[in-house]
């Protein structure tokens, strides 16, 4: 699939079959983020890959309060990835100017999988409401790892077509003036 396709394509799927991904798959999806490109090259990240079904059940009771009702449906996720970081491998220029390279860096690669997953018609939806402590100590991560976000994939439940991913065709997007300022702030492309 093209690439701009993809990212046309690519939505947050949170309906997916029991379908189990192809290892082959999943390596060329992992390789995706591997090449990622990061802040001076640190590549400060770690991904832990969770297929495991009794580990994914236990997913959702480390997300964050109020948000337990939405977020039942990861438990169908054939897999989840815990997109991680830590400080420590970051430019130390970037932290002297406050800026979150390492997470910033974590965000892109794991954009790429989704990208990726999306060519291969693999649905993802990401997630950013969990309790940070709870899945660390689940997923046994480092005292010195964050986890910047979590993302599930699998293949949709409803089938793909030209359409989109998942039957569902891409949602309506904002356009480039509504976005885009040329040179200074409200200066208009």
């Amino acid at each position: 699939m093209d690439v701009f396709k993809a990212i046309r394509w690519r939505r947050s799927v949170r309906n997916f079959s029991p379908q189990k991904i192809e290892r082959e798959k999943l390596l060329q999806i992992l390789e995706a983020a591997r090449i990622a490109p990061s802040s001076s090259n640190r590549q400060a990240w770690h991904f832990v890959v969770i297929d495991d079904p009794k580990i994914i059940e236990q997913i959702p009771k480390q997300v964050a309060m109020g948000t337990k009702a939405i977020i039942p449906w990861i438990k169908g996720a054939p897999v989840i990835i815990a997109g991680c970081y830590t400080k420590a491998m970051t430019h130390m220029l970037g932290q002297l100017f406050g800026h979150e390279n390492h997470l910033v860096d974590v965000s892109i690669a794991m954009t790429h999988i989704a990208i990726a997953a999306t060519a291969l018609n693999i649905g993802t939806c990401f997630v950013g409401w969990f309790n940070e402590s709870k899945l660390k100590k689940l997923l046994n991560i480092p005292r010195k790892y964050k986890i910047a976000v979590l993302l599930a994939l699998g293949y949709p439940a409803d089938e793909s077509t030209d359409e989109g991913i998942g039957g569902i065709a891409p949602r309506p997007r904002k356009s480039l003036k509504e976005i885009i300022s040329y040179n200074k702030f409200g200066e208009y492309f």
